[in-house]
């Protein structure tokens, strides 16, 4: 019989985010066994099996197997196999454990001393020590270091970059200490991010020079997967780590294979030719009914926007915003594209992540209002202008161009002509992140299940330097989002969220459109699975088939 899993209990979240912000303690909140990593209680009964090849998959095709420039979804869930951080979350929960740190202290939440775990090493066989996590944050921290390679840290830059690392100092080979410019209070969960802030092997991106982290190169971490091969556009295989300090995973290997056509994905996850699958709505109403798929829902963490290049006209205008945010009929979205895996959204942050603010609603649908609001920008007659929407599924667009196509549909009603387009994956975060698009569709799904890594991720920036991407800049938004970084009390920091919220609405800085609900899709003889937010998903399961 087809089982659906509901996955309430991870509502939690919220909560234990806030109290995961508090003042850190000399010693750190960790599970009994601090020496490995924690156990996930299996999906159903039996013992694992070993054995296998476990083969998910999905739309688009990695762009980086490099923990530093990657950003995007399809990165990290090869990343996270590979490539591991100093803490992670546990899982089901933002609680952070110890990783490649087995402790760490701070008594001030300026100066932070981490303790690391012994006795790891690279898939190269060269040593995990303080100096190798030295020489990843310097590569993140200096603009000139000569192991970045032309790349873009946007996450680092995104997530420090209003409260830069001042130092990493090496203390003896297993002690390292991390110096920022200014107390924080989120650290830890930023550094539980590995696909942006995992240890590489430094030998191997000496060694390997530009190549590294792409599919002329390897990707070489300490992770309980290693790096096997990257075909681009075709297939990923990672094979099972004999010498990872965690427990045995089960399954022998790991392929992702990249196939863009929904339907196609979805015959091959039937025909048992895949186990996990990313679905359009259309294919997930059909899986529902299929004995031999299991459907694993969580909370919504992400969230489904439109965004503009506000130095650009004639979105520089916040009336075309406006009239953008009355002229579509965002709620018809919902049923048409999402069914119950999609709610309406009103403020960017959906309801799990703390400084949501219940409320903010969402725009009315009101073309009248949309076209007074084109003529008093000096548009009466409206305008043209690129849509540019992902080429791949995700689920706050998990059919991008049909959506666009319908939200075009409302816009010409008014007068607003767009042309749709789109590129390759990586080519469009690349494009994206360098302001070349005047309208376009992107989503974001948390990290870490706070705050600072939601609203604060898009919207903070130090003062008058907005992001090249949209060009968005309110002095007051920025200001609240390094506030938010560094206050310690919840209260404190949920009345800075849901203000920063009221603003990014009052000034149409993104119109939210979706909160998105993850519906994990597996073969039934996948076994081992608990579902998680916040770190790897492959460690424990294992193929009933073997």
């Amino acid at each position: 019989m087809h089982k659906r899993f509901w996955m309430l209990a991870l509502m939690l979240v919220a909560v234990l985010v806030i109290g995961a912000c508090a003042p850190a303690a000399p010693a750190p909140a960790a599970p009994a066994d601090a020496t490995a990593p924690a156990e996930e209680e299996a999906a159903a009964p039996g013992e694992p099996v070993q054995g296998g090849t476990f083969i998910v998959g999905r739309g688009g095709d990695t762009v980086w197997l490099d923990a530093g420039p990657a950003t995007d979804g399809e990165s990290a869930r090869v990343i996270n196999e590979i490539i591991e951080p100093l803490v992670r979350q546990a899982g089901t929960s933002a609680e952070i454990v110890p990783w490649l740190a087995e402790s760490w202290t701070t008594e001030d939440s300026q100066t932070w001393v981490f303790n690391l775990r012994q006795g790891v090493t690279f898939h190269d066989g060269t040593p995990f020590n303080a100096e190798a996590v030295k020489f990843n944050f310097d590569r993140l921290m200096d603009p000139d270091n000569e192991y970045r390679f032309g790349r873009t840290f946007e996450y680092y830059n995104y997530q420090f970059g209003s409260n830069p690392i001042q130092a990493i100092n090496v203390i003896d080979e297993h002690t390292v200490e991390f110096v920022l410019t200014s107390p924080s209070s989120v650290l830890l969960a930023k550094l539980s991010l590995g696909f942006a802030f995992g240890i590489n092997s430094p030998a191997a991106i000496m060694e390997q020079g530009e190549n590294y982290g792409t599919p002329a190169g390897t990707s070489v971490g300490t992770g309980p997967f290693k790096f096997v091969e990257w075909i681009p556009d075709d297939r990923i295989t990672v094979e099972r780590n004999e010498e990872w300090w965690g427990p045995r995973p089960n399954v022998d290997r790991i392929i992702w294979r990249s196939i863009p056509d929904n339907s196609a994905r979805f015959a091959e996850l039937q025909a048992g030719t895949i186990h996990q699958a990313d679905l359009a709505q259309t294919d997930l109403e059909l899986a529902e009914t299929d004995p031999n798929i299991d459907i694993y829902t969580l909370p919504s963490l992400s969230t489904g926007y439109i965004a503009f290049q506000q130095c650009t006209e004639p979105f520089d205008k916040i009336e075309v915003r406006q009239a953008i945010a009355h002229a579509v009929n965002w709620e018809a979205l919902i049923p048409a594209f999402y069914g119950e895996y999609g709610e309406l959204a009103g403020s960017f942050q959906p309801p799990a992540i703390p400084g949501h603010n219940p409320n903010i609603m969402p725009y009315e649908y009101n073309p009248d209002l949309a076209m007074e609001l084109l003529a008093q920008a000096g548009l009466p007659d409206g305008f043209e202008t690129e849509f540019w929407y992902i080429p791949v599924v995700r689920g706050y667009f998990p059919d991008s161009k049909a959506i666009g196509e319908a939200i075009a549909a409302d816009l010409a009603r008014v007068g607003i002509r767009v042309s749709l387009t789109t590129e390759d994956w990586g080519a469009y975060l690349e494009d994206r992140n360098l302001g070349k698009f005047p309208m376009w569709m992107l989503g974001w799904g948390s990290d870490n299940g706070d705050p600072d890594n939601y609203i604060g991720y898009h919207f903070a920036h130090a003062p008058g330097e907005p992001k090249v991407e949209d060009c968005y800049d309110n002095p007051e938004l920025a200001q609240l989002l390094i506030d938010g970084a560094v206050v310690a009390d919840a209260a404190e920091r949920e009345a800075i969220y849901m203000r920063a919220e009221e603003i990014v609405k009052a000034d149409v800085a993104r119109i939210p459109v979706v909160w998105a609900t993850t519906p994990i899709v597996f073969r039934s003889e996948v076994k081992g699975y608990t579902p998680v937010v916040f770190r790897s998903w492959y460690e424990n399961i294992w193929l009933d088939n073997q």
